[in-house]
């Protein structure tokens, strides 16, 4: 806001009228202040331009309303605002709105009117939605917004030759006065001075005119129309003898229908430059003055300020020429008493200086025995090191001493508030801290570092005594520690997500056991040659398929042991490269260079698909963000020798390189290292879990293979993985069979908790000629068993069971029949639980979900191998 203070305008009047005080060499310190004030307000609200000064919502609001936004000039206020001899508007605020309409990019609708008054009664009524130059007063502000000021002008009262001296509002009572009609004079005069005789006029040069012509004693207006007005027209006869105790702090007036409209013309004043301002007020204020040295009271003024100032000097000169005679009188006396002392001292200094080099001596033989430790002064300047020092560190204390302690040593705590040396300073004692220092010849020592302020006998404070403790290995054990820990979070996560899977597989389980078991029966009861029979082939198929899926996540969970058997690893790659086909998209190209047709590796099928499926989905992901890329993928034999061998033992042979390539966004050095970590991922939230990679690298392992990544950001990831190759014959899948099962009348026992399953069993064994007897509750199973011992000649038992489970139930069966085959059915295949149920005598386990040709034919297994201490009953 440029602010016209009443001296300066003082000066611009006067200076027309040719009256030039006494006070005018007064004045020229406000012409300096406004020039200061003027350079700082060029500094203080400079902005750096941005592409769009607005917000989107009010350049939204702006663009909304083009053509639409009115704006009315005031039309006779000059220099403000008035209209020239060619009808354009002139001014102070014309300059404002052109240049805050060519920063915002909008232009307003200028609409015209004849007076002030007309201007601001249509405002009022919301004619009008900017009104550019208007005092704030809280009548207005019931009717319109205002922005923030951006300049101010003083008023001035106006009058004629006739009238002499000062004057003020005062002293105008009783007078005739010109005022601006609607102005904030009119209404501040009309208010405050009811004995004014106040005469409304449409113009400010109409009520000049009145005051030239004698036709009123007085104008109030503001300082800067009046003093360009009476320039303009030459009206040299008026005079200004006053000011008012008010201001025009001008603002912008908005209706109050556009809130926004404010926001915006305040963000527009703010652009406006100090530089831009400050070429507005030059172009249209004049400041014009008659040379002080004219006057003849100037020259009264400063004739008597020079012997003023001749005197002071002489006056001072006089009383320092006394008061050195005095100094130097002083000071020689004080010189012969400090002679007489020190020729006195002399002597016991002689033999301090003894004492303290002794003193000396034993403390650097102390100070060098201890901790590493440094001597720095209030400035942090290093006054001595120890030898202790310098080992740890390696620095030389010759070289050091006299270099600020931060030079030579270096932490994160150094020129912190964080610094011991700091808090001890403060007056804190003694005062510890931890961090990694290194010198210029070792980097990063681990130490435990403590500052104690150094002080005389009187406590003031000289320096401080800095100690340093090698922690290295403190560090080392809690590194160690850390990792620890977060073994065991990353274990407790396993095992979490093991119990999950868990009870998820056992539930899926008991899902898939009914509908391959009922998918089974159908089949059997339909020509095989049928539409419908292949149709459950199908079934059966994709039932087979989720049993596949639940083992792999029970797999991921260590829930379930995998089987590890000769596998066609280039088979398997070719079949998940074609399920991947069908699942990228089009902008993602996979290559495939496969040359190990009949190769084998030791392995699960399963296991070998989820790792092309893992990588080959890490590096869709890799290659997402960049719009697309290529995947690579390379399985070959290469031959190598002991010292080229990756495996563990380096075995010399034949191996299967696979290749798996990418040319997506590539990794750094610490994500590479960490990439094979659980739980681990560079990925956006909802796109990984940070499993995937942890996985591939436990199967891969599990195989006895190794699996190495280079990658850099930017040139995409190379996964190389080694098999090592094994001969034999490849397991291939079970067909499903369409044969009818082995059939049998004997006696079977049946128990598992679900009821459905229960019963899906209890129908394919009576399918095949047996009588069963089906209980969901194992304690109830084992009571029946109890009261009809020897009825039974084979039981089919579930092994996870609420209240007693298959490996209870099956105990206490063999403790009261020991010979009597037992059929365990799991969900999970795991080898403890094998090994303890053999140890009872079990033999068979069959996993779920159990297929009824599996089921039939283990049973006939069981009840054909007999056992010399267990006698059938006799069912046939």
């Amino acid at each position: 806001m440029i602010n016209f203070s009443s001296s300066t305008m003082r000066r611009q009047t006067e200076g027309r009228t040719g009256r030039l005080r006494p006070c005018a060499l007064c004045c020229l310190c406000p012409v300096a202040v406004l020039l200061c004030l003027v350079a700082f307000l060029s500094v203080s609200f400079a902005a750096p331009s941005v592409p769009d000064p607005l917000t989107p919502k009010q350049r939204k609001w702006l663009e909304a309303r083009k053509g639409r936004l009115t704006l009315a000039f005031e039309p006779n206020w000059p220099p403000a605002s008035f209209f020239g001899d060619e009808g354009q508007v002139q001014g102070i605020a014309p300059e404002y709105i052109s240049l805050i309409e060519k920063k915002l990019g909008f232009e307003f609708t200028r609409v015209r009117y004849a007076t002030w008054a007309e201007i601001l009664q249509a405002g009022y009524r919301g004619e009008v939605d900017v009104i550019p130059t208007i005092a704030r007063l809280p009548s207005r502000e019931q009717h319109l917004a205002f922005t923030r000021t951006y300049f101010q002008v003083p008023t001035t009262i106006v009058t004629g030759p006739e009238t002499t001296g000062g004057i003020n509002l005062e002293g105008l009572v009783g007078k005739r006065v010109c005022v601006l009609k609607g102005s904030v004079d009119h209404e501040i005069l009309s208010r405050k001075y009811p004995g004014i005789v106040v005469d409304p006029v449409d113009y400010t040069l109409e009520g000049l005119l009145k005051v030239d012509r004698r036709e009123a004693e007085g104008l109030v207006s503001d300082v800067a129309s009046t003093s360009y007005l009476i320039e303009k027209h030459g009206l040299v006869r008026l005079q200004t003898l006053g000011y008012t105790h008010y201001s025009y702090e001008i603002c912008m007036g908005i209706s109050r229908q556009h809130p926004m409209l404010v926001e915006i013309m305040n963000r527009g004043l703010s652009l406006i430059s100090p530089e831009e301002k400050r070429d507005i007020f030059k172009k249209w204020l004049y400041l014009k003055t008659h040379p002080v040295y004219r006057d003849p009271s100037f020259r009264t003024y400063a004739i008597g300020l020079v012997v003023c100032l001749v005197g002071a000097v002489l006056g001072g000169f006089f009383v320092w020429n006394r008061s050195l005679r005095h100094a130097v009188d002083r000071a020689t006396r004080l010189s012969r008493r400090a002679e007489e002392s020190l020729r006195a001292q002399a002597s016991e200094l002689e033999g301090a200086r003894q004492r303290v080099a002794r003193a000396n001596l034993e403390l650097t033989q102390v100070f060098n025995a201890s901790i590493p430790m440094l001597i720095i002064d209030r400035r942090f300047r290093l006054l001595r090191m120890n030898s202790t020092f310098s080992e740890l560190f390696g620095e030389d204390a010759s070289l050091a001493v006299g270099k600020h302690c931060y030079e030579v040593i270096r932490s994160d705590m150094c020129r912190t508030n964080a610094c011991p040396l700091v808090q001890a300073l403060s007056g804190v004692t003694p005062v510890r801290g931890e961090s990694l220092f290194s010198t210029a010849s070792r980097e990063g020592i681990p130490c435990m570092v403590a500052a104690n302020p150094l002080t005389d006998r009187d406590g003031r404070l000289l320096g401080i005594v800095d100690s340093f403790i090698d922690i290295s290995r403190l560090f080392q054990a809690e590194e160690e520690k850390e990792l620890l820990r977060a073994q065991l979070r990353n274990s407790q996560k396993m095992e979490a997500l093991g119990t999950l899977a868990g009870g998820i597989a056992h539930d899926f389980n008991n899902i898939l056991s009914p509908i391959i078991g009922y998918a089974e029966m159908t089949q059997l009861s339909l020509p095989p040659d049928s539409r419908e029979a292949e149709n459950m082939t199908g079934i059966i198929k994709a039932s087979q398929r989720a049993r596949d899926l639940v083992r792999r996540i029970l797999t991921l969970s260590r829930r379930h042991q995998s089987e590890l058997k000769p596998v066609h690893v280039q088979a398997v790659v070719q079949e998940a490269l074609t399920l991947l086909r069908s699942t990228l998209p089009s902008t993602i190209g996979i290559r495939e260079r496969l040359h190990a047709e009949g190769r084998l590796i030791f392995g699960d099928p399963t296991h070998v698909h989820q790792v092309i499926m893992n990588l080959g989905t890490n590096a869709y992901h890799a290659m997402e963000g960049m719009g697309g890329g290529t995947l690579e993928v390379a399985l070959e034999a290469v031959s190598m020798n002991e010292k080229e061998s990756p495996f563990p033992g380096n075995p010399s042979g034949s191996c299967l390189r696979l290749v798996v390539k990418d040319s997506g966004v590539g990794m750094d050095a610490a994500s590479r290292d960490r990439i094979f970590d659980p739980y681990f991922t560079t990925k956006e939230e909802g796109k990984g879990t940070g499993l995937g990679l942890s996985v591939v690298h436990g199967i891969v392992r599990e195989c006895g293979g190794t699996i190495t990544v280079d990658s850099e950001p930017g040139k995409g990831s190379t996964f190389t993985l080694c098999f090592l190759e094994v001969e034999g014959e490849a397991v291939l899948p079970e067909p499903v069979s369409t044969e009818a099962p082995p059939r049998g009348r004997e006696t079977v026992l049946v128990v598992d908790d679900d009821e459905e399953l229960a019963f899906l069993l209890k129908r394919m064994l009576r399918r095949a000629g047996y009588r069963v007897s089906v209980f969901t509750e194992s304690k109830k199973a084992l009571d029946h068993y109890r009261a009809s011992r020897g009825n039974y000649d084979i039981v089919v038992s579930d092994m996870t069971m609420p209240g007693m489970t298959g490996m209870a139930l099956t105990r206490e069966i063999k403790a009261m029949t020991p010979g009597i085959p037992v059929i365990l059915c799991t969900g999970y295949n795991d080898r403890r639980a094998r090994q303890a149920a053999e140890t009872i005598g079990v033999r068979t386990f069959l996993m779920k979900p159990v297929e009824m040709h599996t089921l039939l034919t283990a049973v006939r297994q069981e009840l054909d191998a007999g056992d010399e201490a267990w006698t059938p009953s006799k069912s046939g």
